[in-house]
């Protein structure tokens, strides 16, 4: 039952090519928003799979879930809109702020890019410019047989505040998703982020860290930042398949209506392109000066 309702939670998202017939007045891409009533399908198994067991508690977390994915829907038409269809990208967008790594050492990008082909989530503009980052020793992120999230080498890593600023808000509630295998997901936090922390470093400039450890912040709401300094502790929170960091830089405090910006890193060192020290695509392995 939860394979179905990972196909169905994925399928929905179809729905997002009717905006495209709407804007283009193409009649027969408008039929796509019929996917979206998969969400109302989503909910039912939801319902039924929880009464069935008598896991209410789950159910409720599974509908904030649910909520927050529709959520996503909505931010992505506004941002398109706000925007006027023209997006901040690599070429149009002038960084106000430049950033370091949000850790120590060596670590991979697994996902994010400035591009298309690399990008993190190219179709979810909230975060088309994101990295997920985590380490690697001999090949593999992890010691044994990686069933336990402190098998994992950057699990309990410091995380660093990329840049000068103040904290806006954090989110300290979720313990860690548990470790299934195969790249797959069984989340009981009902939210994607888990547990994250927002930082404003120039206006409309702001970082957003995710999936961050339980109890591990060092900082609190107002509080003032320096580059470099510790804020928290990576984790597995939220919607995360193995621990590893989740960072982008938004326009604005809020998740859902803030579009992802290109991120201008300095100071840093990428051991795979030597020719570009300023932005970082999936498969580099990069670290602070």
């Amino acid at each position: 039952m939860k394979k179905i309702q990972n196909i169905i939670k994925k399928l929905y998202w179809l729905g997002l090519i009717g905006v495209i017939g709407t804007v283009f007045h193409v009649t027969y891409l408008k039929l796509f928003y019929l996917f979206f009533l998969l969400v109302f399908v989503d909910i039912c198994i939801s319902l039924g799979y929880r009464m069935k067991y008598g896991k209410m508690n789950e159910y409720v977390a599974d509908l904030k879930f649910l909520w927050q994915n529709i959520m996503i829907l909505i931010g992505n038409i506004c941002i398109y809109i706000r925007h006027g269809f023209h997006l901040p990208n690599v070429q149009t967008y002038s960084p106000k702020v430049s950033c370091h790594l949000p850790f120590q050492g060596k670590w991979m990008v697994v996902n994010g890019g400035t591009d298309q082909q690399h990008s993190h989530s190219w179709g979810l503009v909230m975060q088309r410019y994101a990295y997920d980052f985590y380490r690697i020793e001999n090949g593999k992120s992890y010691q044994g047989n990686g069933s336990n999230v402190c098998d994992y080498y950057c699990y309990d890593q410091p995380v660093l505040a990329v840049a000068d600023g103040i904290v806006i808000e954090i989110k300290n509630k979720f313990e860690d998703t548990k470790v299934i295998g195969e790249s797959e997901v069984l989340c009981d936090a009902s939210d994607v982020r888990g547990n994250y922390i927002v930082i404003q470093h120039a206006s409309h400039v702001f970082s957003m860290i995710a999936h961050l450890k339980k109890d591990s912040f060092c900082v609190k709401v107002n509080d003032k930042v320096t580059a470099g300094q510790i804020i928290a502790r990576c984790g597995n929170s939220g919607n995360s398949s193995e621990p590893h960091i989740h960072f982008q830089i938004q326009e604005g405090k809020n998740f859902y209506f803030s579009a992802s910006l290109p991120v201008y890193f300095d100071e840093i060192i990428n051991h795979i392109n030597r020719n570009d020290m300023h932005h970082i695509k999936e498969g580099d392995i990069v670290e602070n000066r």
